[in-house]
């Protein structure tokens, strides 16, 4: 009998992660769930319970110890990760928590304190997420990675520019690491998201008519057209492709 892929999503409970969730239920992956939105994790987790068998856990990714305990009972729980997928991050969290009073603010504007908010989630929070996982692919000589970037880290975003800064650290992050796994047997590969219809871009937001005139294809994306590529990189990609960066926004800049 074959053993069911082991999938572990660090941001889960909305969004892109919430659909390479769903995703991966269907097709009755094994998946730890991880989220610092703990009610929302914990309704996410008791529906695909119906589906797939769920290990669902508090994350903060922006606390190393925090990462490496959720990596702990996942491998208590299932004996191995397969695939990792790294999505937490964003800006909105942020503004919903309080850290930043809005998402988009000048970099004239901001303050070194929101710097560290925004570079803690986005970068050190992917960092220290990979840095647990990665002793047990080490161990196995198996694993693939996937981290969510952004096409801000591809070229840049007025108003994001320390978002695209950390962004563009994940690009970096992920073709450097992919370098140094490819001998182990672990892939690494990114996907950088454009405009998706999530919390950060709602359908009918103030400022999507001008973003839309931005997009190739005239809408923004769906969650799950940047799952469909999570997924590939995840457990359908050739073993070849490594330290990649797809881009998925609907067209060029």
């Amino acid at each position: 009998m074959t053993q069911a892929m082991r999938m572990m999503i660090a941001g889960t409970a909305h969004g892109i992660g919430r659909a390479v969730a769903s995703q991966a239920a269907s097709r009755g992956f094994l998946l730890a769930l991880g989220d610092i939105d703990e009610a929302a994790l914990g309704h996410q987790a008791a529906e695909l319970a119906a589906l797939t068998q769920v290990h669902a856990a508090p994350l903060d990714v922006t606390k190393a110890e925090s990462a490496r305990r959720f990596v702990q009972t996942t491998l208590e729980r299932f004996g191995a990760i397969d695939a990792l997928v790294c999505n937490a991050g964003g800006m909105v969290s942020l503004v919903h928590s309080g850290k930043l009073d809005r998402s988009f603010k000048p970099f004239a504007e901001s303050d070194p304190a929101e710097w560290k908010q925004v570079i803690d989630l986005n970068l050190y929070g992917v960092l220290n997420v990979t840095h647990a996982v990665l002793p047990s692919m080490l161990a196995r000589g198996a694993g693939r990675m996937v981290l969510v970037s952004s096409v801000s880290g591809l070229f840049g975003a007025a108003g994001l520019a320390v978002y695209s800064a950390a962004k563009a650290g994940v690009i970096a992050f992920t073709k450097a690491l992919a370098r140094e796994l490819g001998p182990a047997g672990i892939t690494v590969n990114s996907v950088a998201p454009g405009g998706i219809a999530t919390r950060a871009f709602p359908e009918t937001g103030a400022n999507t008519s001008k973003r839309l005139e931005r997009i190739s294809v005239g809408r923004l994306g769906l969650p799950e057209e940047v799952a469909n590529t999570v997924m590939y990189l995840a457990a359908d990609a050739p073993a070849y492709l490594t330290g990649e960066v797809i881009s998925v926004s609907g067209g060029p800049p």
